[in-house]
């Protein structure tokens, strides 16, 4: 899913299915199309670039990317919560992390293919394969 942004467009032809909201005919949702978990992701890594790892090297921009999805798709619904703005009240999602437990199985299944080493710290480090700027 993406906006109508040429772009996104000619991306979009090496998917097996892509859809459009066209924001100029002041369209942003058709049923389940919509750009907001895209939008929403592209904030995340913008954050995060910000606040955690501040410079992202061309060399190891997949191993980061990969690590900022993976948090991502680690998350669950919390609950909901009211919020007051200027403009009325608004409906929020909390999101919480999935305990580090359950994750394995995610980890392990990012992990075919692909080389897994210990860290000098006693974690896993996975050496991708995947060249994203190359």
């Amino acid at each position: 899913m993406s906006d109508e942004w040429k772009a996104f467009m000619a991306v979009g032809e090496s998917f097996a299915k892509h859809e459009t909201v066209k924001h100029s005919s002041g369209e942003y949702v058709r049923d389940a199309v919509h750009v907001n978990s895209v939008e929403g992701f592209n904030s995340r890594v913008r954050r995060t670039i910000a606040g955690v790892f501040h410079h992202i090297s061309p060399q190891h921009a997949d191993l980061y990317f990969h690590e900022i999805g993976f948090r991502w798709s680690q998350r669950v619904v919390a609950g909901n919560v009211v919020r007051k703005t200027r403009h009325g009240q608004i409906m929020r999602t909390l999101w919480s992390r999935v305990p580090p437990a359950l994750q394995l199985p995610n980890v392990f299944r990012a992990a075919t293919g692909r080389q897994m080493r210990r860290s000098p710290d006693g974690g896993i480090v996975i050496k991708s394969a995947v060249a994203v700027f190359g």
